[in-house]
């Protein structure tokens, strides 16, 4: 009897992230390796990462590579707790890259196109179970370098969880890997020099302090778009041309994750 309910305890565990493997730990290594050839990576606002785990991170969505460029801004103890949320898709539709990110990450799979609510449920519970959680709240890599609509998964989770939302603005990072790059660029054909990425950590957003997730992602939305607007001033004329045929979007109203839907589930 004993062995059936540790055997069903271990089976109902078994989607939380374990331990970072040996090949995650290399390929984090490596990662950041490549990117500090491409970049200048700064970390600011270091002093507004809680000093205690868990709590949820939320970055907007510029490279492949976020998750890692964030994660190691974190103290070293934390990022061995650190977890992303990841689409179902990324092993199989991504390459070798999508492949390698599953470990660095420690993720936890959520349906993209599906019904995230499984995902966000195993989310919560790995940010229960005391690990630091990355949820991107456009869901995608930006197409043109703006923040894209949000979702409200990460408030749902930190709200659900009680514990800090830290918003993140990654600065820069388009310009070195974005979804239109086969490769990291490695130069700013602009300026000849290497790329500057500037890591921004936010003050907490606390779950007791808004009445609804959709206030909270608001409030989340207002931050990141602060930053941009400030970061495309400082940049004007040194930011990469887009592709043909890709043009900056006007901004829609987000669409979130309703109430019905997700928060009588997590």
């Amino acid at each position: 009897m004993g062995k059936q309910k540790n055997k069903k305890n271990n089976k109902s565990g078994s989607s939380l992230p374990g331990k970072r493997s040996i090949s995650g730990r290399i390929f984090s290594w490596f990662g950041m390796a490549v990117a500090k050839m491409c970049a200048k990576i700064n970390y600011i606002g270091q002093e507004n990462i809680p000093a205690q785990n868990p709590y949820v991170i939320a970055p907007n969505h510029q490279t492949y590579v976020d998750g890692l460029l964030v994660g190691k801004g974190l103290p070293k103890d934390h990022f061995e707790k650190f977890s992303a949320l990841i689409g179902s898709d990324l092993k199989s539709n991504h390459g070798l890259i999508g492949k390698l990110i599953v470990p660095v990450s420690r993720g936890i799979e959520v349906e993209r196109y599906g019904n995230p609510v499984r995902g966000l449920v195993m989310a919560r519970r790995a940010c229960n179970a005391g690990n630091i959680l990355m949820v991107h709240p456009e869901g995608t890599r930006t197409h043109d370098g703006t923040l894209g609509p949000l979702q409200n998964g990460a408030a749902y989770i930190a709200r659900a969880g009680k514990v800090p939302l830290i918003p993140v603005y990654i600065e820069g990072g388009f310009e070195v890997f974005s979804r239109h790059d086969k490769r990291p660029r490695f130069r700013n054909p602009k300026t000849g020099k290497k790329f500057i990425v500037n890591i921004i950590f936010g003050k907490a957003l606390m779950p007791e302090d808004y009445s609804s997730p959709d206030e909270m992602t608001a409030a989340l939305e207002d931050w990141l778009l602060e930053r941009e607007s400030e970061y495309f001033l400082k940049s004007e004329g040194l930011l990469r041309d887009l592709p043909r045929g890709v043009r900056k979007k006007k901004r829609k109203k987000p669409k979130r994750i309703r109430k019905s839907t997700a928060q009588s589930k997590i």
